[in-house]
């Protein structure tokens, strides 16, 4: 067929696409800049084609693409929740009272996350008493101080379970890696100090005296 009249020349006002970007799990990927790019050809027989006899300007049109990823992780503690004091369940008036040891002297510390990316939490101690923390009074006895983690519902640890009352170690073993299943909005979780049963008796031996140490709990997105 031949074209009754020859257009030596036109153009479009106006050329609307659409596409779709697949990328992966938002939540999986590290946080930072993400480029690329893909080229299409135009023209006869090309990835536009308009024609057997329309020839553009420009026979490649390519598309670059700059994503960022940012990630939350923000821990927020209430005014005073970094005062820890042991004490014994109910009290102290049993053992006042009657003389009865307590089965173990603990905190449960809340604390409120809001995560979007892998994390891993580490243990810092100024006394270290073997792999954990510990506590001395001013005679010089120490006590192990043993801490552990229970993160809110959507935060798994790296094996996809949940995590509860996990113990924090000073070499990382087991905290190495908590990831979310969703993105975890400032949600409840909690700190658990506690000084076990076979280790408090020196500590009853002296009634009165105090035991102090410093720990620092990182929650860390470096992973």
């Amino acid at each position: 067929m031949t074209a009754g009249t020859e257009i030596p020349w036109m153009n479009y006002s106006a050329l609307e696409y659409a596409y779709e970007l697949r990328t992966p799990n938002p939540l999986a990927m590290f946080s930072g800049e993400y480029t690329g790019g893909i080229s299409y050809t135009i023209g006869p027989g090309g990835d536009f084609d308009f024609g057997d006899v329309m020839e553009s300007a420009d026979d490649v049109a390519t598309f670059n693409f700059q994503l960022s990823v940012e990630h939350d992780l923000k821990v927020d503690i209430p005014p005073g929740g970094n005062r820890i004091e042991l004490m014994p369940q109910g009290g102290w008036q049993a053992w006042l009272n009657h003389g009865r040891a307590p089965a173990r002297l603990y905190r449960d510390q809340t604390f409120r996350i809001a995560s979007s990316s892998r994390f891993k939490m580490q243990l810092e101690c100024s006394i270290v008493m073997g792999n954990t923390c510990g506590l001395r009074n001013a005679e010089g006895d120490d006590v192990p101080l043993q801490v552990a983690v229970t993160l809110p519902s959507g935060l798994v640890d790296q094996y996809g379970q949940a995590v509860n009352k996990l113990p924090l170690r000073l070499n990382g073993v087991g905290s190495e890696l908590f990831q979310p299943l969703h993105y975890v909005s400032d949600r409840p979780g909690s700190l658990h100090f506690e000084v076990q049963r076979d280790d408090m008796g020196e500590m009853l031996k002296r009634p009165g005296s105090t035991y102090s140490g410093v720990v620092t709990v990182v929650w860390d997105s470096q992973v």
